[in-house]
């Protein structure tokens, strides 16, 4: 398994700044670390406090990126974290006003990623919702590549979602019947990757559920690369956004 490469002993954490606290100093415990996707449409630019203090170093969270937490990950995307039951906010004033505010256990040696989802109000009061996954950094075996769909788009329509490969041949893999998170999201179910062939000619193709009607189709690029642990999200579709994909890329 790959592992979290941290300073812990005596080291001010990397990409973590007090709000009129200290900022936190790695220990021996601090070996956990959590990653941040923000796929609300319309949501302002906020910052990840962790028990009180602003996290994720210069990089306020905007619509459809990732955390930056210098811990790890494809550009940093994790954020060395103390174990134990810790306090998450999503906050547009480094705490003072929360459009998330919640506590999630992190537990020794385990990585995790926090999805913020939904979107505002008609009135604009933040109604939005959060989802701590559990992060299986195994290494894919062979030529594989792990991968998870993320169905992050209010309003839209239960899809299928089809990877679509061209080269080196011509095949696909099918995730059927996902539907929006909604309001009780089962953690452990959305949790799991899936393996499939590694490859740098992916599409990622969203249909109407047990149709052939297509939705959108989009270019992944070099996202699914070989040994890479990804995940994958539909976004948007709310709040004068379109439908979007929203990609993590863990190792």
């Amino acid at each position: 398994m790959k592992k979290l490469l941290y300073s812990l002993l005596g080291i001010a954490a990397i990409g973590i700044t007090a709000c009129e606290k200290d900022p936190i100093t790695l220990i021996g415990d601090a070996n956990s670390a959590v990653a941040f996707m923000y796929a609300a449409p319309g949501a302002p630019t906020s910052d990840i406090v962790i028990d009180g203090l602003v996290s994720n170093g210069s990089r306020r969270l905007t619509y459809g990126i990732t955390s930056l937490g210098g811990g790890g990950g494809n550009g940093g995307v994790y954020i060395p974290i103390v174990n134990g039951s810790r306090n998450i906010k999503i906050s547009t004033d480094s705490g003072k006003t929360s459009l998330i505010d919640t506590r999630y256990q992190f537990d020794a040696n385990k990585s995790h990623t926090v999805a913020v989802y939904d979107t505002l109000l008609a009135s604009g009061t933040p109604a939005l919702r959060a989802v701590q996954l559990s992060d299986d950094l195994s290494v894919p075996l062979g030529a594989n590549v792990h991968v998870r769909f993320l169905h992050l788009a209010p309003l839209a329509p239960t899809v299928d979602i089809t990877l679509l490969r061209t080269a080196p041949s011509l095949d696909s893999v099918t995730l059927t019947s996902r539907t929006f998170l909604g309001a009780s999201p089962n953690a452990a179910t959305l949790s799991a990757f899936t393996p499939i062939p590694g490859g740098t000619a992916y599409t990622l193709r969203v249909k109407l559920a047990g149709t052939q009607t297509l939705v959108t189709a989009i270019n992944l690029g070099a996202t699914l690369t070989s040994g890479r642990i990804v995940t994958l999200a539909a976004i948007g579709t709310a709040r004068g956004t379109a439908l979007n994909a929203m990609t993590l890329r863990h190792f």
